[in-house]
């Protein structure tokens, strides 16, 4: 029976794909005279910003590191909006006594700029960024911790994201695992990693909860 709910933060609960996208393409311009490609985005979505950054440039990561981040801090507020009906879905899971955590790749700080933008820091019972695990996503590391903190068992988690590392993780941690329908994955790559649900919007959350415990009942 679910009991808990994790989300990723970026691309599942807060719409941050172009002030990400445009941020690399900045560094990837500067560095290599043009942009990425949509299959180079792809393949970037969901990994650490190290790794971002060594992908476009190995040879100065630590200083594209660092001017992304003033970059992204910059334009952050302005760029970021939450996905329709997130908010509200948080609000309601907490209202219904659900537990809810957050495991995200990014930064605390790149975390805090965002809950503090969309206001819901005070429905996060857990939140578990890259600088609290050893091993970012498609690792387990940060659900299992989220759960630990949560005092919840694997078998009453939903993990919520958007990218390929996203549901690895879940699959990993051996939790329920589910795709939103905005993800920018493509066909192929959702049909590959096989996520338990895919929904295409934040109130057919709900439903999946319901229609699983109904089914463990």
């Amino acid at each position: 029976m679910i009991a808990t709910v994790i989300f990723d933060f970026d691309g599942t609960i807060i719409n941050t794909n172009e002030l990400i996208k445009e941020g690399l393409n900045m560094i990837a311009i500067k560095n290599r005279g043009c942009k990425l490609t949509l299959m180079e985005v792809e393949i970037l979505t969901g990994k650490t910003l190290e790794a971002q950054m060594a992908y476009i440039d190995a040879t100065q990561v630590d200083s594209h590191v660092a001017e992304f981040r003033r970059w992204y801090e910059q334009n952050h507020d302005e760029m970021a909006r939450p996905f329709p009906g997130m908010v509200h879905l948080i609000r309601v899971l907490n209202e219904l006594g659900y537990k809810i955590g957050i495991v995200t790749n990014n930064s605390r700080l790149a975390l805090d700029m965002g809950l503090k933008l969309l206001s819901i820091d005070q429905w996060i019972d857990c939140s578990i960024t890259r600088d609290d695990v050893i091993e970012t996503k498609p690792s387990p590391e940060g659900i299992l911790k989220a759960l630990s903190i949560l005092e919840m068992d694997t078998d009453q988690a939903l993990f919520i994201g958007d990218t390929a590392h996203d549901i690895l993780a879940a699959k990993a941690a051996n939790v329920n695992s589910a795709l939103v329908g905005w993800s920018q994955l493509s066909p192929e790559m959702r049909e590959q990693i096989s996520p338990d649900h895919i929904f295409g919007s934040a109130e057919e959350v709900l439903d999946i909860i319901i229609e699983t415990n109904y089914d463990v009942a």
